[in-house]
């Protein structure tokens, strides 16, 4: 013969039988061990005498429905989160208690006629399983980061803002405004390297990618799109604004002095902007290969300059 209130008391879940009146019939040893109550303090009593709370958050109301109707009720801890005023089983191995995160079942004990005289409340402990899949959205979230982040400049990688350039064409096809692209060389980039060594350009690429996201609207994106080559989205830009915009951050790193192993040097930029007028929409490869060309128009016309051509 099986004994049941052994076989409830061997469960890793929490079991509480109830009768019609909401009265506890039987309570195993994980709802004593988690409530603290014991099984004969609470035998006999109504279940919202125990836990007032469950009275707010629907249980005692779905219980009835569940004796009325024969059909089980399910509680999620997404939407009724820690029904119970337990802790996570985790936490007690811990310095500070937690609130548990619980499903709960509440399934019909039907008799031989098929009437439900009783009902079963089932509460499972999902805390471990709720933190184990935030730590797995964490993760994911930092790996799509680091996928659409350079490594050096820690601004975004040619991928990530030649997506960028893909979106923000289709908001300006839709928005019918003005946008603008920039290509922001640095001068004499090889010199640099051959001077002073890749340690002190790879300081060079860092430092200006982050001194220039700095001089940026909130709306504006900058990306390295290889070398010491910088691809800047300028959203709802006219031509005479992004050469401004563009013309400031080239006076801004022509006076910034950067400092490697003692020694003092400015690094100078060259830019080439390209911008679309309301309603034109020319391709991602067009709008670089203008922006390019404006570029090569920089730097053949003595470097240090903005140049900047209406679509």
């Amino acid at each position: 013969m099986i004994d049941h209130d052994q076989l409830l008391d061997h469960l890793s879940i929490g079991a509480t039988v109830i009768d019609r009146d909401l009265r506890v019939v039987l309570w195993n040893r994980w709802m004593r061990e988690h409530s603290t109550f014991s099984p004969a303090e609470v035998k006999g009593r109504k279940l919202q005498e125990i836990f007032p709370e469950l009275q707010k958050k629907g249980l005692i109301k779905k219980a009835r429905e569940v004796f009325k109707k024969g059909k089980p009720v399910f509680f999620s801890n997404k939407v009724h989160q820690h029904m119970f005023p337990f802790h996570s089983a985790r936490s007690y191995l811990e310095e500070e208690l937690t609130p548990m995160e619980q499903t709960v079942i509440i399934s019909p004990l039907k008799d031989g006629d098929g009437d439900t005289e009783h009902v079963l409340l089932s509460i499972f402990d999902v805390s471990d399983w709720i933190t184990n899949q935030n730590e797995l959205l964490r993760s994911k979230a930092e790996l799509e980061l680091l996928s659409q982040t350079d490594d050096l400049t820690q601004i975004a990688n040619r991928r990530n803002i030649l997506d960028r350039l893909s979106e923000e064409l289709v908001v300006h096809k839709r928005k019918k405004r003005p946008m603008s692209v920039a290509l922001i060389d640095i001068d004499h980039f090889k010199e640099i390297n051959d001077t002073y060594g890749h340690q002190c350009g790879d300081m060079i690429l860092h430092d200006l990618a982050q001194f220039i996201t700095g001089l940026l609207r909130d709306y504006d994106t900058l990306g390295r799109y290889g070398g010491e080559e910088f691809l800047l989205i300028l959203p709802e830009t006219n031509g005479e604004q992004a050469f401004r915009i563009c013309d400031r951050i080239r006076q801004a790193a022509q006076d910034k002095t950067h400092v490697y192993n003692g020694q003092q040097f400015q690094a100078m930029l060259s830019i080439g902007v390209a911008t679309m007028k309301e309603g034109e929409t020319p391709s991602p490869e067009k709008l670089f290969k203008e922006a390019d060309r404006c570029l090569y128009i920089a730097k053949k016309t003595g470097r240090n300059r903005t140049e900047v051509k209406d679509q």
